[in-house]
């Protein structure tokens, strides 16, 4: 799935690939702004809202 905020919502467990490897894998702990920039090339924000990380883009950068 690449809707991150989806996956996120309903998902406890996460593999993001990386040029067909896998690049990081865990829970809600990888949801990071500098692991998502280098896996998908853009900055964003992780914010909680209603006790849920939500993957924001940055526009700033």
């Amino acid at each position: 799935m690449h809707d991150l905020n989806l996956a996120i919502r309903f998902s406890d467990r996460f593999i993001l690939l990386k040029d067909g490897t896998i690049y990081e894998a865990g829970g809600h702990d990888i949801i990071q702004p500098d692991i998502i920039e280098e896996v998908y090339g853009l900055p964003v924000y992780v914010e909680t809202v209603a006790g849920h990380p939500v993957v924001v883009p940055n526009g700033d950068r």
